[in-house]
C-alpha cells in the first residue's frame, strides 16, 4: 500500500525548492539542496517526490500560476501586447525563474523526458491563452481588425522566448524597450492584414 504524504508537506517542499532555485544555480539544486530548505531530511524529501521530474513539475506549477494569477488582470484589462510584457518585467526581476524554465523546456522538448507531456500540455495551453487574448483584443478595438489572432501569438511568444534567452546571454539587451520596439513593427504587420503564402 502506498505511503501517504502530508499535501501541507509537499506544498513546504515545493516553496523550499523555489527558494533553492533562487539561490543556486539549477544545475547545482538536488534532493539535498531542497531539503536543507524545507528544514527536512532526504529521506522526506524522497518520500514526498520519489521521482525528481514531479518535483520540478511543482516547483514549475506553483511558480507559473502565481505569475498568471497576478499578471492574468492586465491581459484582461490592457490586452495581450500588456500582459506579455509583464511576463517579462516580471522574468527580468526573477531570473532564476528564467533560467530554470528555458533549462526544462529545453529538456522537455525531447519526448522521451519524464515530464515532456506536461510540458508541452502547458506550452500548449499558454499558446491558446495568447491567441483568445489576440482575438478578444480585435473585438474590443485595442487591436487592428487585420490582425490574425494565431499569428499574432505566434510571434509574440517568439519575442518573448528571444527576448529572454538574450537577456540570459548578453549583459546590454534592453529587454523590455526591445520588446516596445518590435511590438510596435509587429502591429504595423498586423493592421495590413494576412499576408499570401508564397506559392512553391
Amino acid at each position: 500500500m502506498p505511503v501517504s504524504v502530508d499535501p501541507d508537506l509537499r506544498a513546504r517542499i515545493v516553496a523550499a525548492g523555489i527558494f533553492a532555485y533562487r539561490a543556486a544555480d539549477f544545475h547545482q539544486v538536488g534532493p539535498e539542496e531542497v531539503a536543507v530548505h524545507a528544514d527536512i531530511t532526504v529521506e522526506e524529501f524522497r518520500l514526498a517526490y520519489p521521482v525528481w521530474e514531479l518535483f520540478i513539475v511543482a516547483v514549475v506549477d506553483r511558480w507559473n500560476t502565481a505569475t498568471r494569477q497576478i499578471l492574468r488582470p492586465i491581459a484582461e484589462r490592457e490586452g495581450a501586447v500588456a500582459y506579455v510584457r509583464a511576463r517579462l518585467e516580471t522574468g527580468e526581476g526573477d531570473p532564476a525563474l528564467v533560467r530554470l524554465r528555458i533549462a526544462l523546456l529545453s529538456a522537455a522538448s525531447n519526448p522521451g523526458h519524464a515530464a515532456a507531456g506536461w510540458f508541452r500540455k502547458q506550452y500548449a495551453r499558454s499558446f491558446e491563452d495568447l491567441t483568445l487574448t489576440l482575438a478578444r483584443d480585435v473585438v474590443m478595438g485595442r487591436e487592428a481588425r487585420g490582425t490574425a489572432p494565431r499569428h499574432g501569438a505566434e510571434q509574440l511568444l517568439a519575442l518573448y522566448e528571444g527576448l529572454q534567452l538574450q537577456s540570459l546571454l548578453r549583459d546590454d539587451v534592453d529587454l523590455l524597450g526591445g520588446y516596445d520596439r518590435a511590438v510596435a513593427r509587429m502591429r504595423v504587420g498586423w493592421a495590413s492584414g494576412p499576408v499570401a503564402q508564397p506559392t512553391r
